[in-house]
């Protein structure tokens, strides 16, 4: 099955423009501009949109966007299964993840991976916690590793109760409380990277009908912290990002325990390639281990 087009699509979709594309994959940009040009022609829709900021896709274009990446994931399932009949194992598994989970689990899993499997190829794609199930469901990625949510469309497998803590300024009046009462969090200046309706913390506040004053957003939950230690603020950070860290900041945990649940998810057993399926045991074996 040819999917090398509609590739190059979904590759401009995520960069909006044809230059990136080109470098990432090794064409000129001109050849990228003919290959898209053949795939309009062969559509018979337009399927992208030039601007001064980048190209961006058609709305009848963005429509077709999950089913050519169920296509793409179904076309690398069968060239994996025939590998395999081969007696050889080729291929490339796409990870979706968010910051906790890439630095404490993935290297670790692929390393002991590849001791075994050393041709296959990883993709990994961080994201928010909101972003996750969503690039499941669209075959985005074969395997995320994220915290569950209730109510999403896919299979999830669980690792571990990962406690939030509060991250507190060293002067900070809650470095009294060997464990914060949670309430405390409400309407205090509050820093986070990720509010949106399903990341972990907008979950957390929601069930406990609390509304944080959020002073500042940030990148990442490592800019968090050093914001709080620039006593801009408090934070709430996950126990395995706060692994082996330490600096100008105080940290307790919540009363009562909060946690989320972590782990690994697919969207389904029969949508898995031969390798994923495989690095999926690998991965049980680890994080049971760890």
């Amino acid at each position: 099955m040819e999917t090398k087009k509609y590739q190059v699509m979904l590759a401009v979709d995520d960069t909006g423009s044809f230059t990136r594309v080109a470098e990432e994959l090794g064409y000129t940009q001109s050849g990228i501009t003919q290959m898209m040009k053949s795939l309009e022609k062969e559509v018979g829709l337009p399927l992208f949109i030039k601007h001064n900021h980048g190209v961006f896709l058609t709305k009848e274009a963005k429509a077709l966007i999950p089913s050519i990446r169920a296509m793409i994931n179904a076309s690398e399932v069968v060239n994996q299964e025939i590998a395999s009949m081969k007696g050889a194992q080729i291929g490339t598994i796409t990870i979706g993840t968010f910051l906790s989970c890439s630095i404490h689990w993935i290297p670790k899993i692929i390393y002991e991976f590849q001791k075994d499997h050393p041709d296959i190829h990883f993709k990994i794609i961080e994201g928010l916690e909101s972003e996750l199930p969503l690039w499941i469901q669209q075959h985005r990625v074969d395997v995320g590793f994220l915290s569950k949510q209730e109510r999403e469309s896919y299979q999830f497998f669980p690792v571990m109760n990962d406690p939030f803590y509060v991250v507190l300024p060293k002067d900070h009046i809650y470095t009294k409380f060997d464990e914060v009462p949670i309430e405390l969090l409400d309407k205090v200046p509050f820093i986070t990277a990720d509010y949106k309706p399903g990341s972990d913390i907008h979950r957390l506040f929601q069930k406990y009908h609390l509304n944080p004053h959020i002073r500042h957003n940030t990148i990442n939950e490592f800019s968090a912290i050093s914001m709080v230690e620039h006593n801009l603020g408090i934070t709430v950070i996950p126990g395995l990002l706060l692994r082996g860290r330490s600096g100008d900041f105080e940290v307790r945990p919540i009363k009562p325990n909060v946690y989320r649940n972590l782990g690994f998810a697919y969207s389904s057993e029969e949508d898995l390639s031969p390798v994923t399926k495989v690095f999926l045991k690998y991965a049980r074996d680890y994080l049971f281990d760890d």
